[in-house]
């Protein structure tokens, strides 16, 4: 008795521990066309296009079977279910693709493809809303979120999309009751979890692992380590703005640019300097406070708002994540963006990420940024010198020039006035000069007058001469016996006499003294 109550207790014991397997089945349905199968919970109202006549479903909704399955082959389904209040429905459609695997395309690539389809929306009157990548564990699906008017009301839709060996296959959920919920996002997945596909997925090949690299700006000398699995490619197109991209190895698309502008040089910066300005700006004064998130706003098109400071290796950026549109291949292309910008030493950097900051390989982007290393510029010091010596050199020059202008016109005035003073002056200083030419040669005159009348010497007594033995000629007297003259004055001496008439000098006889 005690063994069978034992067994009686376990049985129920696991009859307890499984009532979601009983209670919850699930109903598997084979879609042939498809190439897969997918389970629905029980519960819902499920038609396929091997629709049975007798489906008590189809009267106890109103249906036939000949109009459910015109209308299955008119909208591509090949399932149909909703709960029994109807208050969602659930429908797997299927159309061929040009595509030929969801698998072999990057997130990155799949995110710019899922905008291009919102113009297919809005031509069909229903609302695109917002997209993500949901990753099965047999296909990549895009999850998208829209609405559309039904009867006055609106109804909400979440969408798996897929493209798998070459079908595209969509599994919708349309909400009859409000929103979309967690309760109803729960269960769509759960179907779409089911899902299984009789091929294996198309994948790509494996991608080319990378080393990590250091990177040197030919332009300003700053270096940055680029991560693992990044790649330097060539741009497409040669890019005024963009210096070098690199691109993931591990997810194709994806791609980080750089560029680096020398704003000290540039020459629409400096039109808007004046030369003092210029010569006074060294490298150090153009940092990041030249611009402001305003400025940043205005040149990417966005908000304010969307402009913030980060900080990434000590050094602070601008940041603005938007969504830049564009057109290729006929298509309207729209791709998130991260921008990075700092200004350091009269540069100007701009780091790109084109994915979204919520992409799982924007840590590598943090990396990259934070591994720069910005260049010292040592002669900044020197060059501010060189610059204020400059000036200054100026300055002098001018001051200069000033003082040789005010002298040329002080010398300009008294030359003036000294040629008026001349005129006034000419017949004067002409009479003082004719005046001293008189009183020069007047003194010349008088000096020889008085050396005229200068008086001879009085006459003296000769004083008593010893005799001498030597023959002296007295001047005056000729031993002719001719007429002789006084030797004292040179009066002329009348003949015999002893004296002179004149100035009464002893006239010696010529004898032998």
């Amino acid at each position: 008795m005690k063994r069978f109550i034992s067994i009686l207790l376990i049985f129920c014991l696991v009859f307890c521990l499984l009532p979601m397997s009983v209670f919850a089945a699930n109903s598997t349905y084979e879609l042939d066309e498809l190439g897969m199968s997918i389970e629905v919970p029980s519960g819902h109202v499920v038609f396929t296009r091997d629709i049975k006549s007798n489906d008590p479903n189809l009267s106890a909704y109103g249906l036939t079977k000949d109009g459910l399955y015109s209308l299955m082959l008119e909208r591509n389904i090949y399932l149909n279910t909703w709960d029994e209040d109807i208050n969602y429905e659930i429908i797997v459609t299927m159309i061929d693709s040009p595509l030929e695997d969801f698998n072999q395309l990057s997130d990155t690539s799949l995110a710019v493809l899922t905008p291009t389809m919102s113009k297919e929306y809005e031509s069909a009157g229903i609302t695109y809303i917002k997209s993500d990548i949901y990753q099965h564990n047999q296909a990549k699906f895009i999850k998208i979120y829209i609405s559309q008017p039904n009867n006055g009301d609106t109804v909400y839709g979440l969408q798996y999309y897929t493209v798998y060996n070459g079908k595209a296959i969509n599994v919708t959920l349309q909400s009859y009751s409000g929103k979309i919920d967690s309760n109803k996002e729960a269960i769509i997945q759960e179907i779409v979890d089911t899902v299984r596909f009789e091929t294996e997925p198309h994948l790509s090949s494996p991608p080319v692992q990378t080393k990590a690299f250091t990177y040197t700006d030919p332009n300003s000398g700053m270096t940055f380590t680029v991560p693992v699995n990044w790649a330097e490619t060539p741009m497409n197109e040669e890019r005024k703005f963009i210096d070098v991209k690199f691109t993931s190895n591990l997810e194709e698309g994806l791609c980080i640019l750089f560029s680096s502008e020398d704003l000290y040089e540039l020459e629409e910066f400096k039109l808007e300097l004046s030369t003092t300005e210029q010569l006074l700006l060294t490298r150090d004064l153009i940092g990041n406070d030249i611009f402001t998130k305003a400025d940043i706003a205005e040149i990417y098109g966005c908000k304010e708002k969307d402009v913030s400071m980060v900080t990434y290796g000590g050094k602070e950026y601008y940041s603005a994540e938007i969504v830049n549109s564009g057109t290729a291949y006929g298509l309207t292309l729209s791709t998130p963006m991260v921008y990075l910008i700092r200004c350091e030493n009269g540069y100007m950097y701009v780091f790109q990420f084109n994915g979204s900051s919520s992409s799982k390989y924007f840590p590598d982007f943090k990396k990259l940024v934070s591994s720069a290393k910005y260049p010292e510029f040592k002669s900044d010091e020197t060059v501010r010198d060189q610059v204020f010596g400059a000036y200054l050199l100026l300055a002098i020059i001018a001051l200069i020039a000033l003082c040789l202008v005010l002298i040329f016109i002080c010398r300009s005035m008294i030359k003036k006035k000294s040629i008026e003073k001349k005129r006034k002056t000419d017949n004067s200083m002409i009479e003082d000069f004719t005046a001293v030419t008189v009183i020069e040669h007047a003194s010349d005159a008088f000096q020889i007058k008085v050396e005229k009348s200068i008086t001879p010497e009085p006459p003296v007594k000769a004083d008593k001469e010893e005799p001498r033995t030597i023959l002296v000629e007295q001047p005056g007297i000729k031993d002719d016996g001719s007429a002789s003259f006084c030797h004292r004055c040179g009066n002329k001496l009348m003949s015999g006499s002893l004296f002179c008439n004149k100035c009464g000098t002893k006239i010696p006889a010529n004898k032998e003294l």
